[in-house]
């Protein structure tokens, strides 16, 4: 049972190499928006022909209690955004499986009580 222990230890602690650097994780999701202007003559947005202006970027984030931000973001840092947002899914992936290891240590040492 102790050999039990001391894997889901080592367990863990591999599992903590695998955080990724926190100060660059951003929550939220990235959208692309097409944008019309409705300005006469405009080539992008023409009825039936234009597609309309962009795309423009999107990072729209749940504040909770049914509020979301949503904000803009510059074509030059989309690539930076979208290792952020990559970067909070692999940090909550990885604390549910130490959340389960834990989960798994405690259920042992309870086992092993006298």
């Amino acid at each position: 049972m102790k050999d039990k222990v001391a894997q889901l230890t080592a367990l863990r602690k591999q599992l903590l190499l695998q955080m990724p650097d926190l100060s660059t994780v951003l929550p939220g999701s990235l959208l692309s928006r097409m944008v019309r202007c409705n300005k006469p003559g405009c080539r992008f947005c023409e009825k039936g022909k234009g597609k309309g202006h962009g795309p423009i970027w999107i990072l729209s984030v749940s504040l909770g209690n049914r509020q979301v931000r949503q904000i803009p973001i510059p074509s030059e840092l989309k690539e930076e955004v979208e290792q952020s947002l990559r970067a909070f899914a692999q940090l909550q992936k990885v604390l549910k499986q130490i959340a389960q290891v834990n989960l798994e240590l405690l259920k042992e040492r309870k086992r092993q009580r006298p």
